[in-house]
């Protein structure tokens, strides 16, 4: 499961200057996350700064914050993970990362619930 964690950690960071407008449209919607493999991974940000993750081996929750230009995540497993999010980022909009862990490709879009 830590590595679940780590990719969407990985999936919201483009290591670019945060802006709100993204975890704007984060909130209230699901951060989608197909890893290489096929699994998909789905986020839900809410308002009160709790999320929700669906994860193939069940559903853990947990918090978020803002930290100046990071998004942190906290789901009770180990540290909080902290790292940049990416700016601009609208529902609908669709983007690849490389996973730094094994330099897999993943996609990440933002979906309606």
């Amino acid at each position: 499961m830590k590595n679940s964690i780590l990719a969407l950690a990985f999936a919201i960071t483009l290591g670019s200057q945060a802006s709100a407008d993204t975890i704007e449209e984060a909130v209230g919607n699901a951060v989608v996350v197909k890893l290489a493999d096929g699994t998909v991974e789905r986020y839900h940000f809410n308002d009160d700064q709790t999320v929700t993750a669906d994860l193939p081996d069940g559903q853990v929750s947990g918090t978020w914050k803002l930290n100046g230009s990071e998004v942190c995540i906290d789901l009770g497993l180990d540290e909080p993970v902290c790292e940049d999010y990416p700016k601009g980022k609208k529902l609908g909009d669709s983007w690849t990362e490389v996973d730094d862990d094994d330099g897999t490709t993943l996609t990440v879009s933002i979906e309606p619930r």
